[in-house]
């Protein structure tokens, strides 16, 4: 039987600490991380041999860990289309086509996850991303789409007006406080006046991930942010309640839809449909 208790531990280590000066730990581990790689191969091998893809091209398995935390293509491309389903079913509870927006933009776009998913619908596509080896695959490899870079900081490279549809998932759960008010102000810029902006955030569904101080902070309406110094990555994670959003969205744009868990394919995050309020500066494009 396998050792328990503290006596277990104690052995488990001192047989660690042996293999780690022989040298062999480490060769196990590069073994099993070998092994581990081999059998996702084998596996996204089977996804695209069985007609799993959607017949565009697919990044490698650096960038798609980089923006799903996973290497299957499978997982990548089910959960954009996931996310593209649920930004459509947002719209369509409210009575607005997409197919009627002409010009949308997927901010914090990464490779091209739920952008791709647009292809063919006949919206002009446009999407960004502060990173620039994802923005470099996306314009290499999705040419049915607009893709530039944008700093981690505003402005956008857009003119004043120019989208009817902006959404952002996964990414205001990563910009921390002082990032906050400054992008919300350049995406109403960029937005049509009576546009829309669609964000995921962390919301009640990720409760169970907050200490108890930190679910206070969540209940009293404050933004809770781990790791401020780590803007925009996912080692920054940021929690806002529906009350905060409605506040802090205020008075640019009012929500129109609240989701809790609602953005599908960025579990188990909630989907926020807001609309650009005030006099803007034109039409869509």
């Amino acid at each position: 039987m396998p050792p328990h208790g503290s006596g277990g531990t104690r052995l488990r280590s001192t047989v660690k600490a042996a293999l780690r000066r022989t040298g062999l730990l480490g060769s196990a581990r590069r073994a099993r991380d070998a092994g581990r790689a081999l059998r996702w191969v084998a596996h996204n091998r089977r996804y695209l041999a069985g007609g799993g893809g959607d017949g565009l091209p697919v990044p490698p398995a650096s960038l798609r860990q980089l923006t799903t935390a996973s290497p299957s293509i499978a997982w990548f491309l089910e959960s954009g289309r996931v996310g593209a389903d649920s930004i459509r079913t947002l719209l369509d509870r409210h009575e607005i086509d997409p197919r009627g927006l002409r010009r949308l933009l997927d901010f914090g776009c990464g490779c091209g996850r739920v952008l791709r998913h647009w292809a063919d619908t006949g919206i002009a596509v446009e999407g960004c991303d502060y990173n620039a080896a994802l923005v470099a695959w996306c314009q290499r490899h999705l040419p049915f789409a607009r893709v530039e870079r944008n700093g981690l900081e505003p402005p956008l490279p857009y003119p004043a007006g120019r989208f009817a549809l902006v959404y952002a998932l996964s990414v205001f759960t990563h910009l921390p406080d002082a990032l906050q008010d400054p992008w919300i102000a350049e995406l109403h810029r960029v937005i049509a006046p009576g546009g829309h902006l669609i964000v995921s955030t962390h919301g009640e569904g990720c409760l169970d991930a907050l200490t108890p101080a930190e679910r206070r902070r969540f209940a009293a309406g404050e933004l809770v942010v781990r790791n401020e110094t780590e803007p925009g990555s996912n080692r920054c994670g940021v929690f806002a309640s529906p009350d905060h959003i409605r506040r802090r969205f205020a008075p640019r744009f009012a929500v129109v839809e609240h989701r809790t868990r609602g953005a599908l394919g960025n579990p188990p995050q909630d989907l926020v449909l807001l609309r650009a309020l005030a006099d803007g500066p034109g039409t869509p494009a």
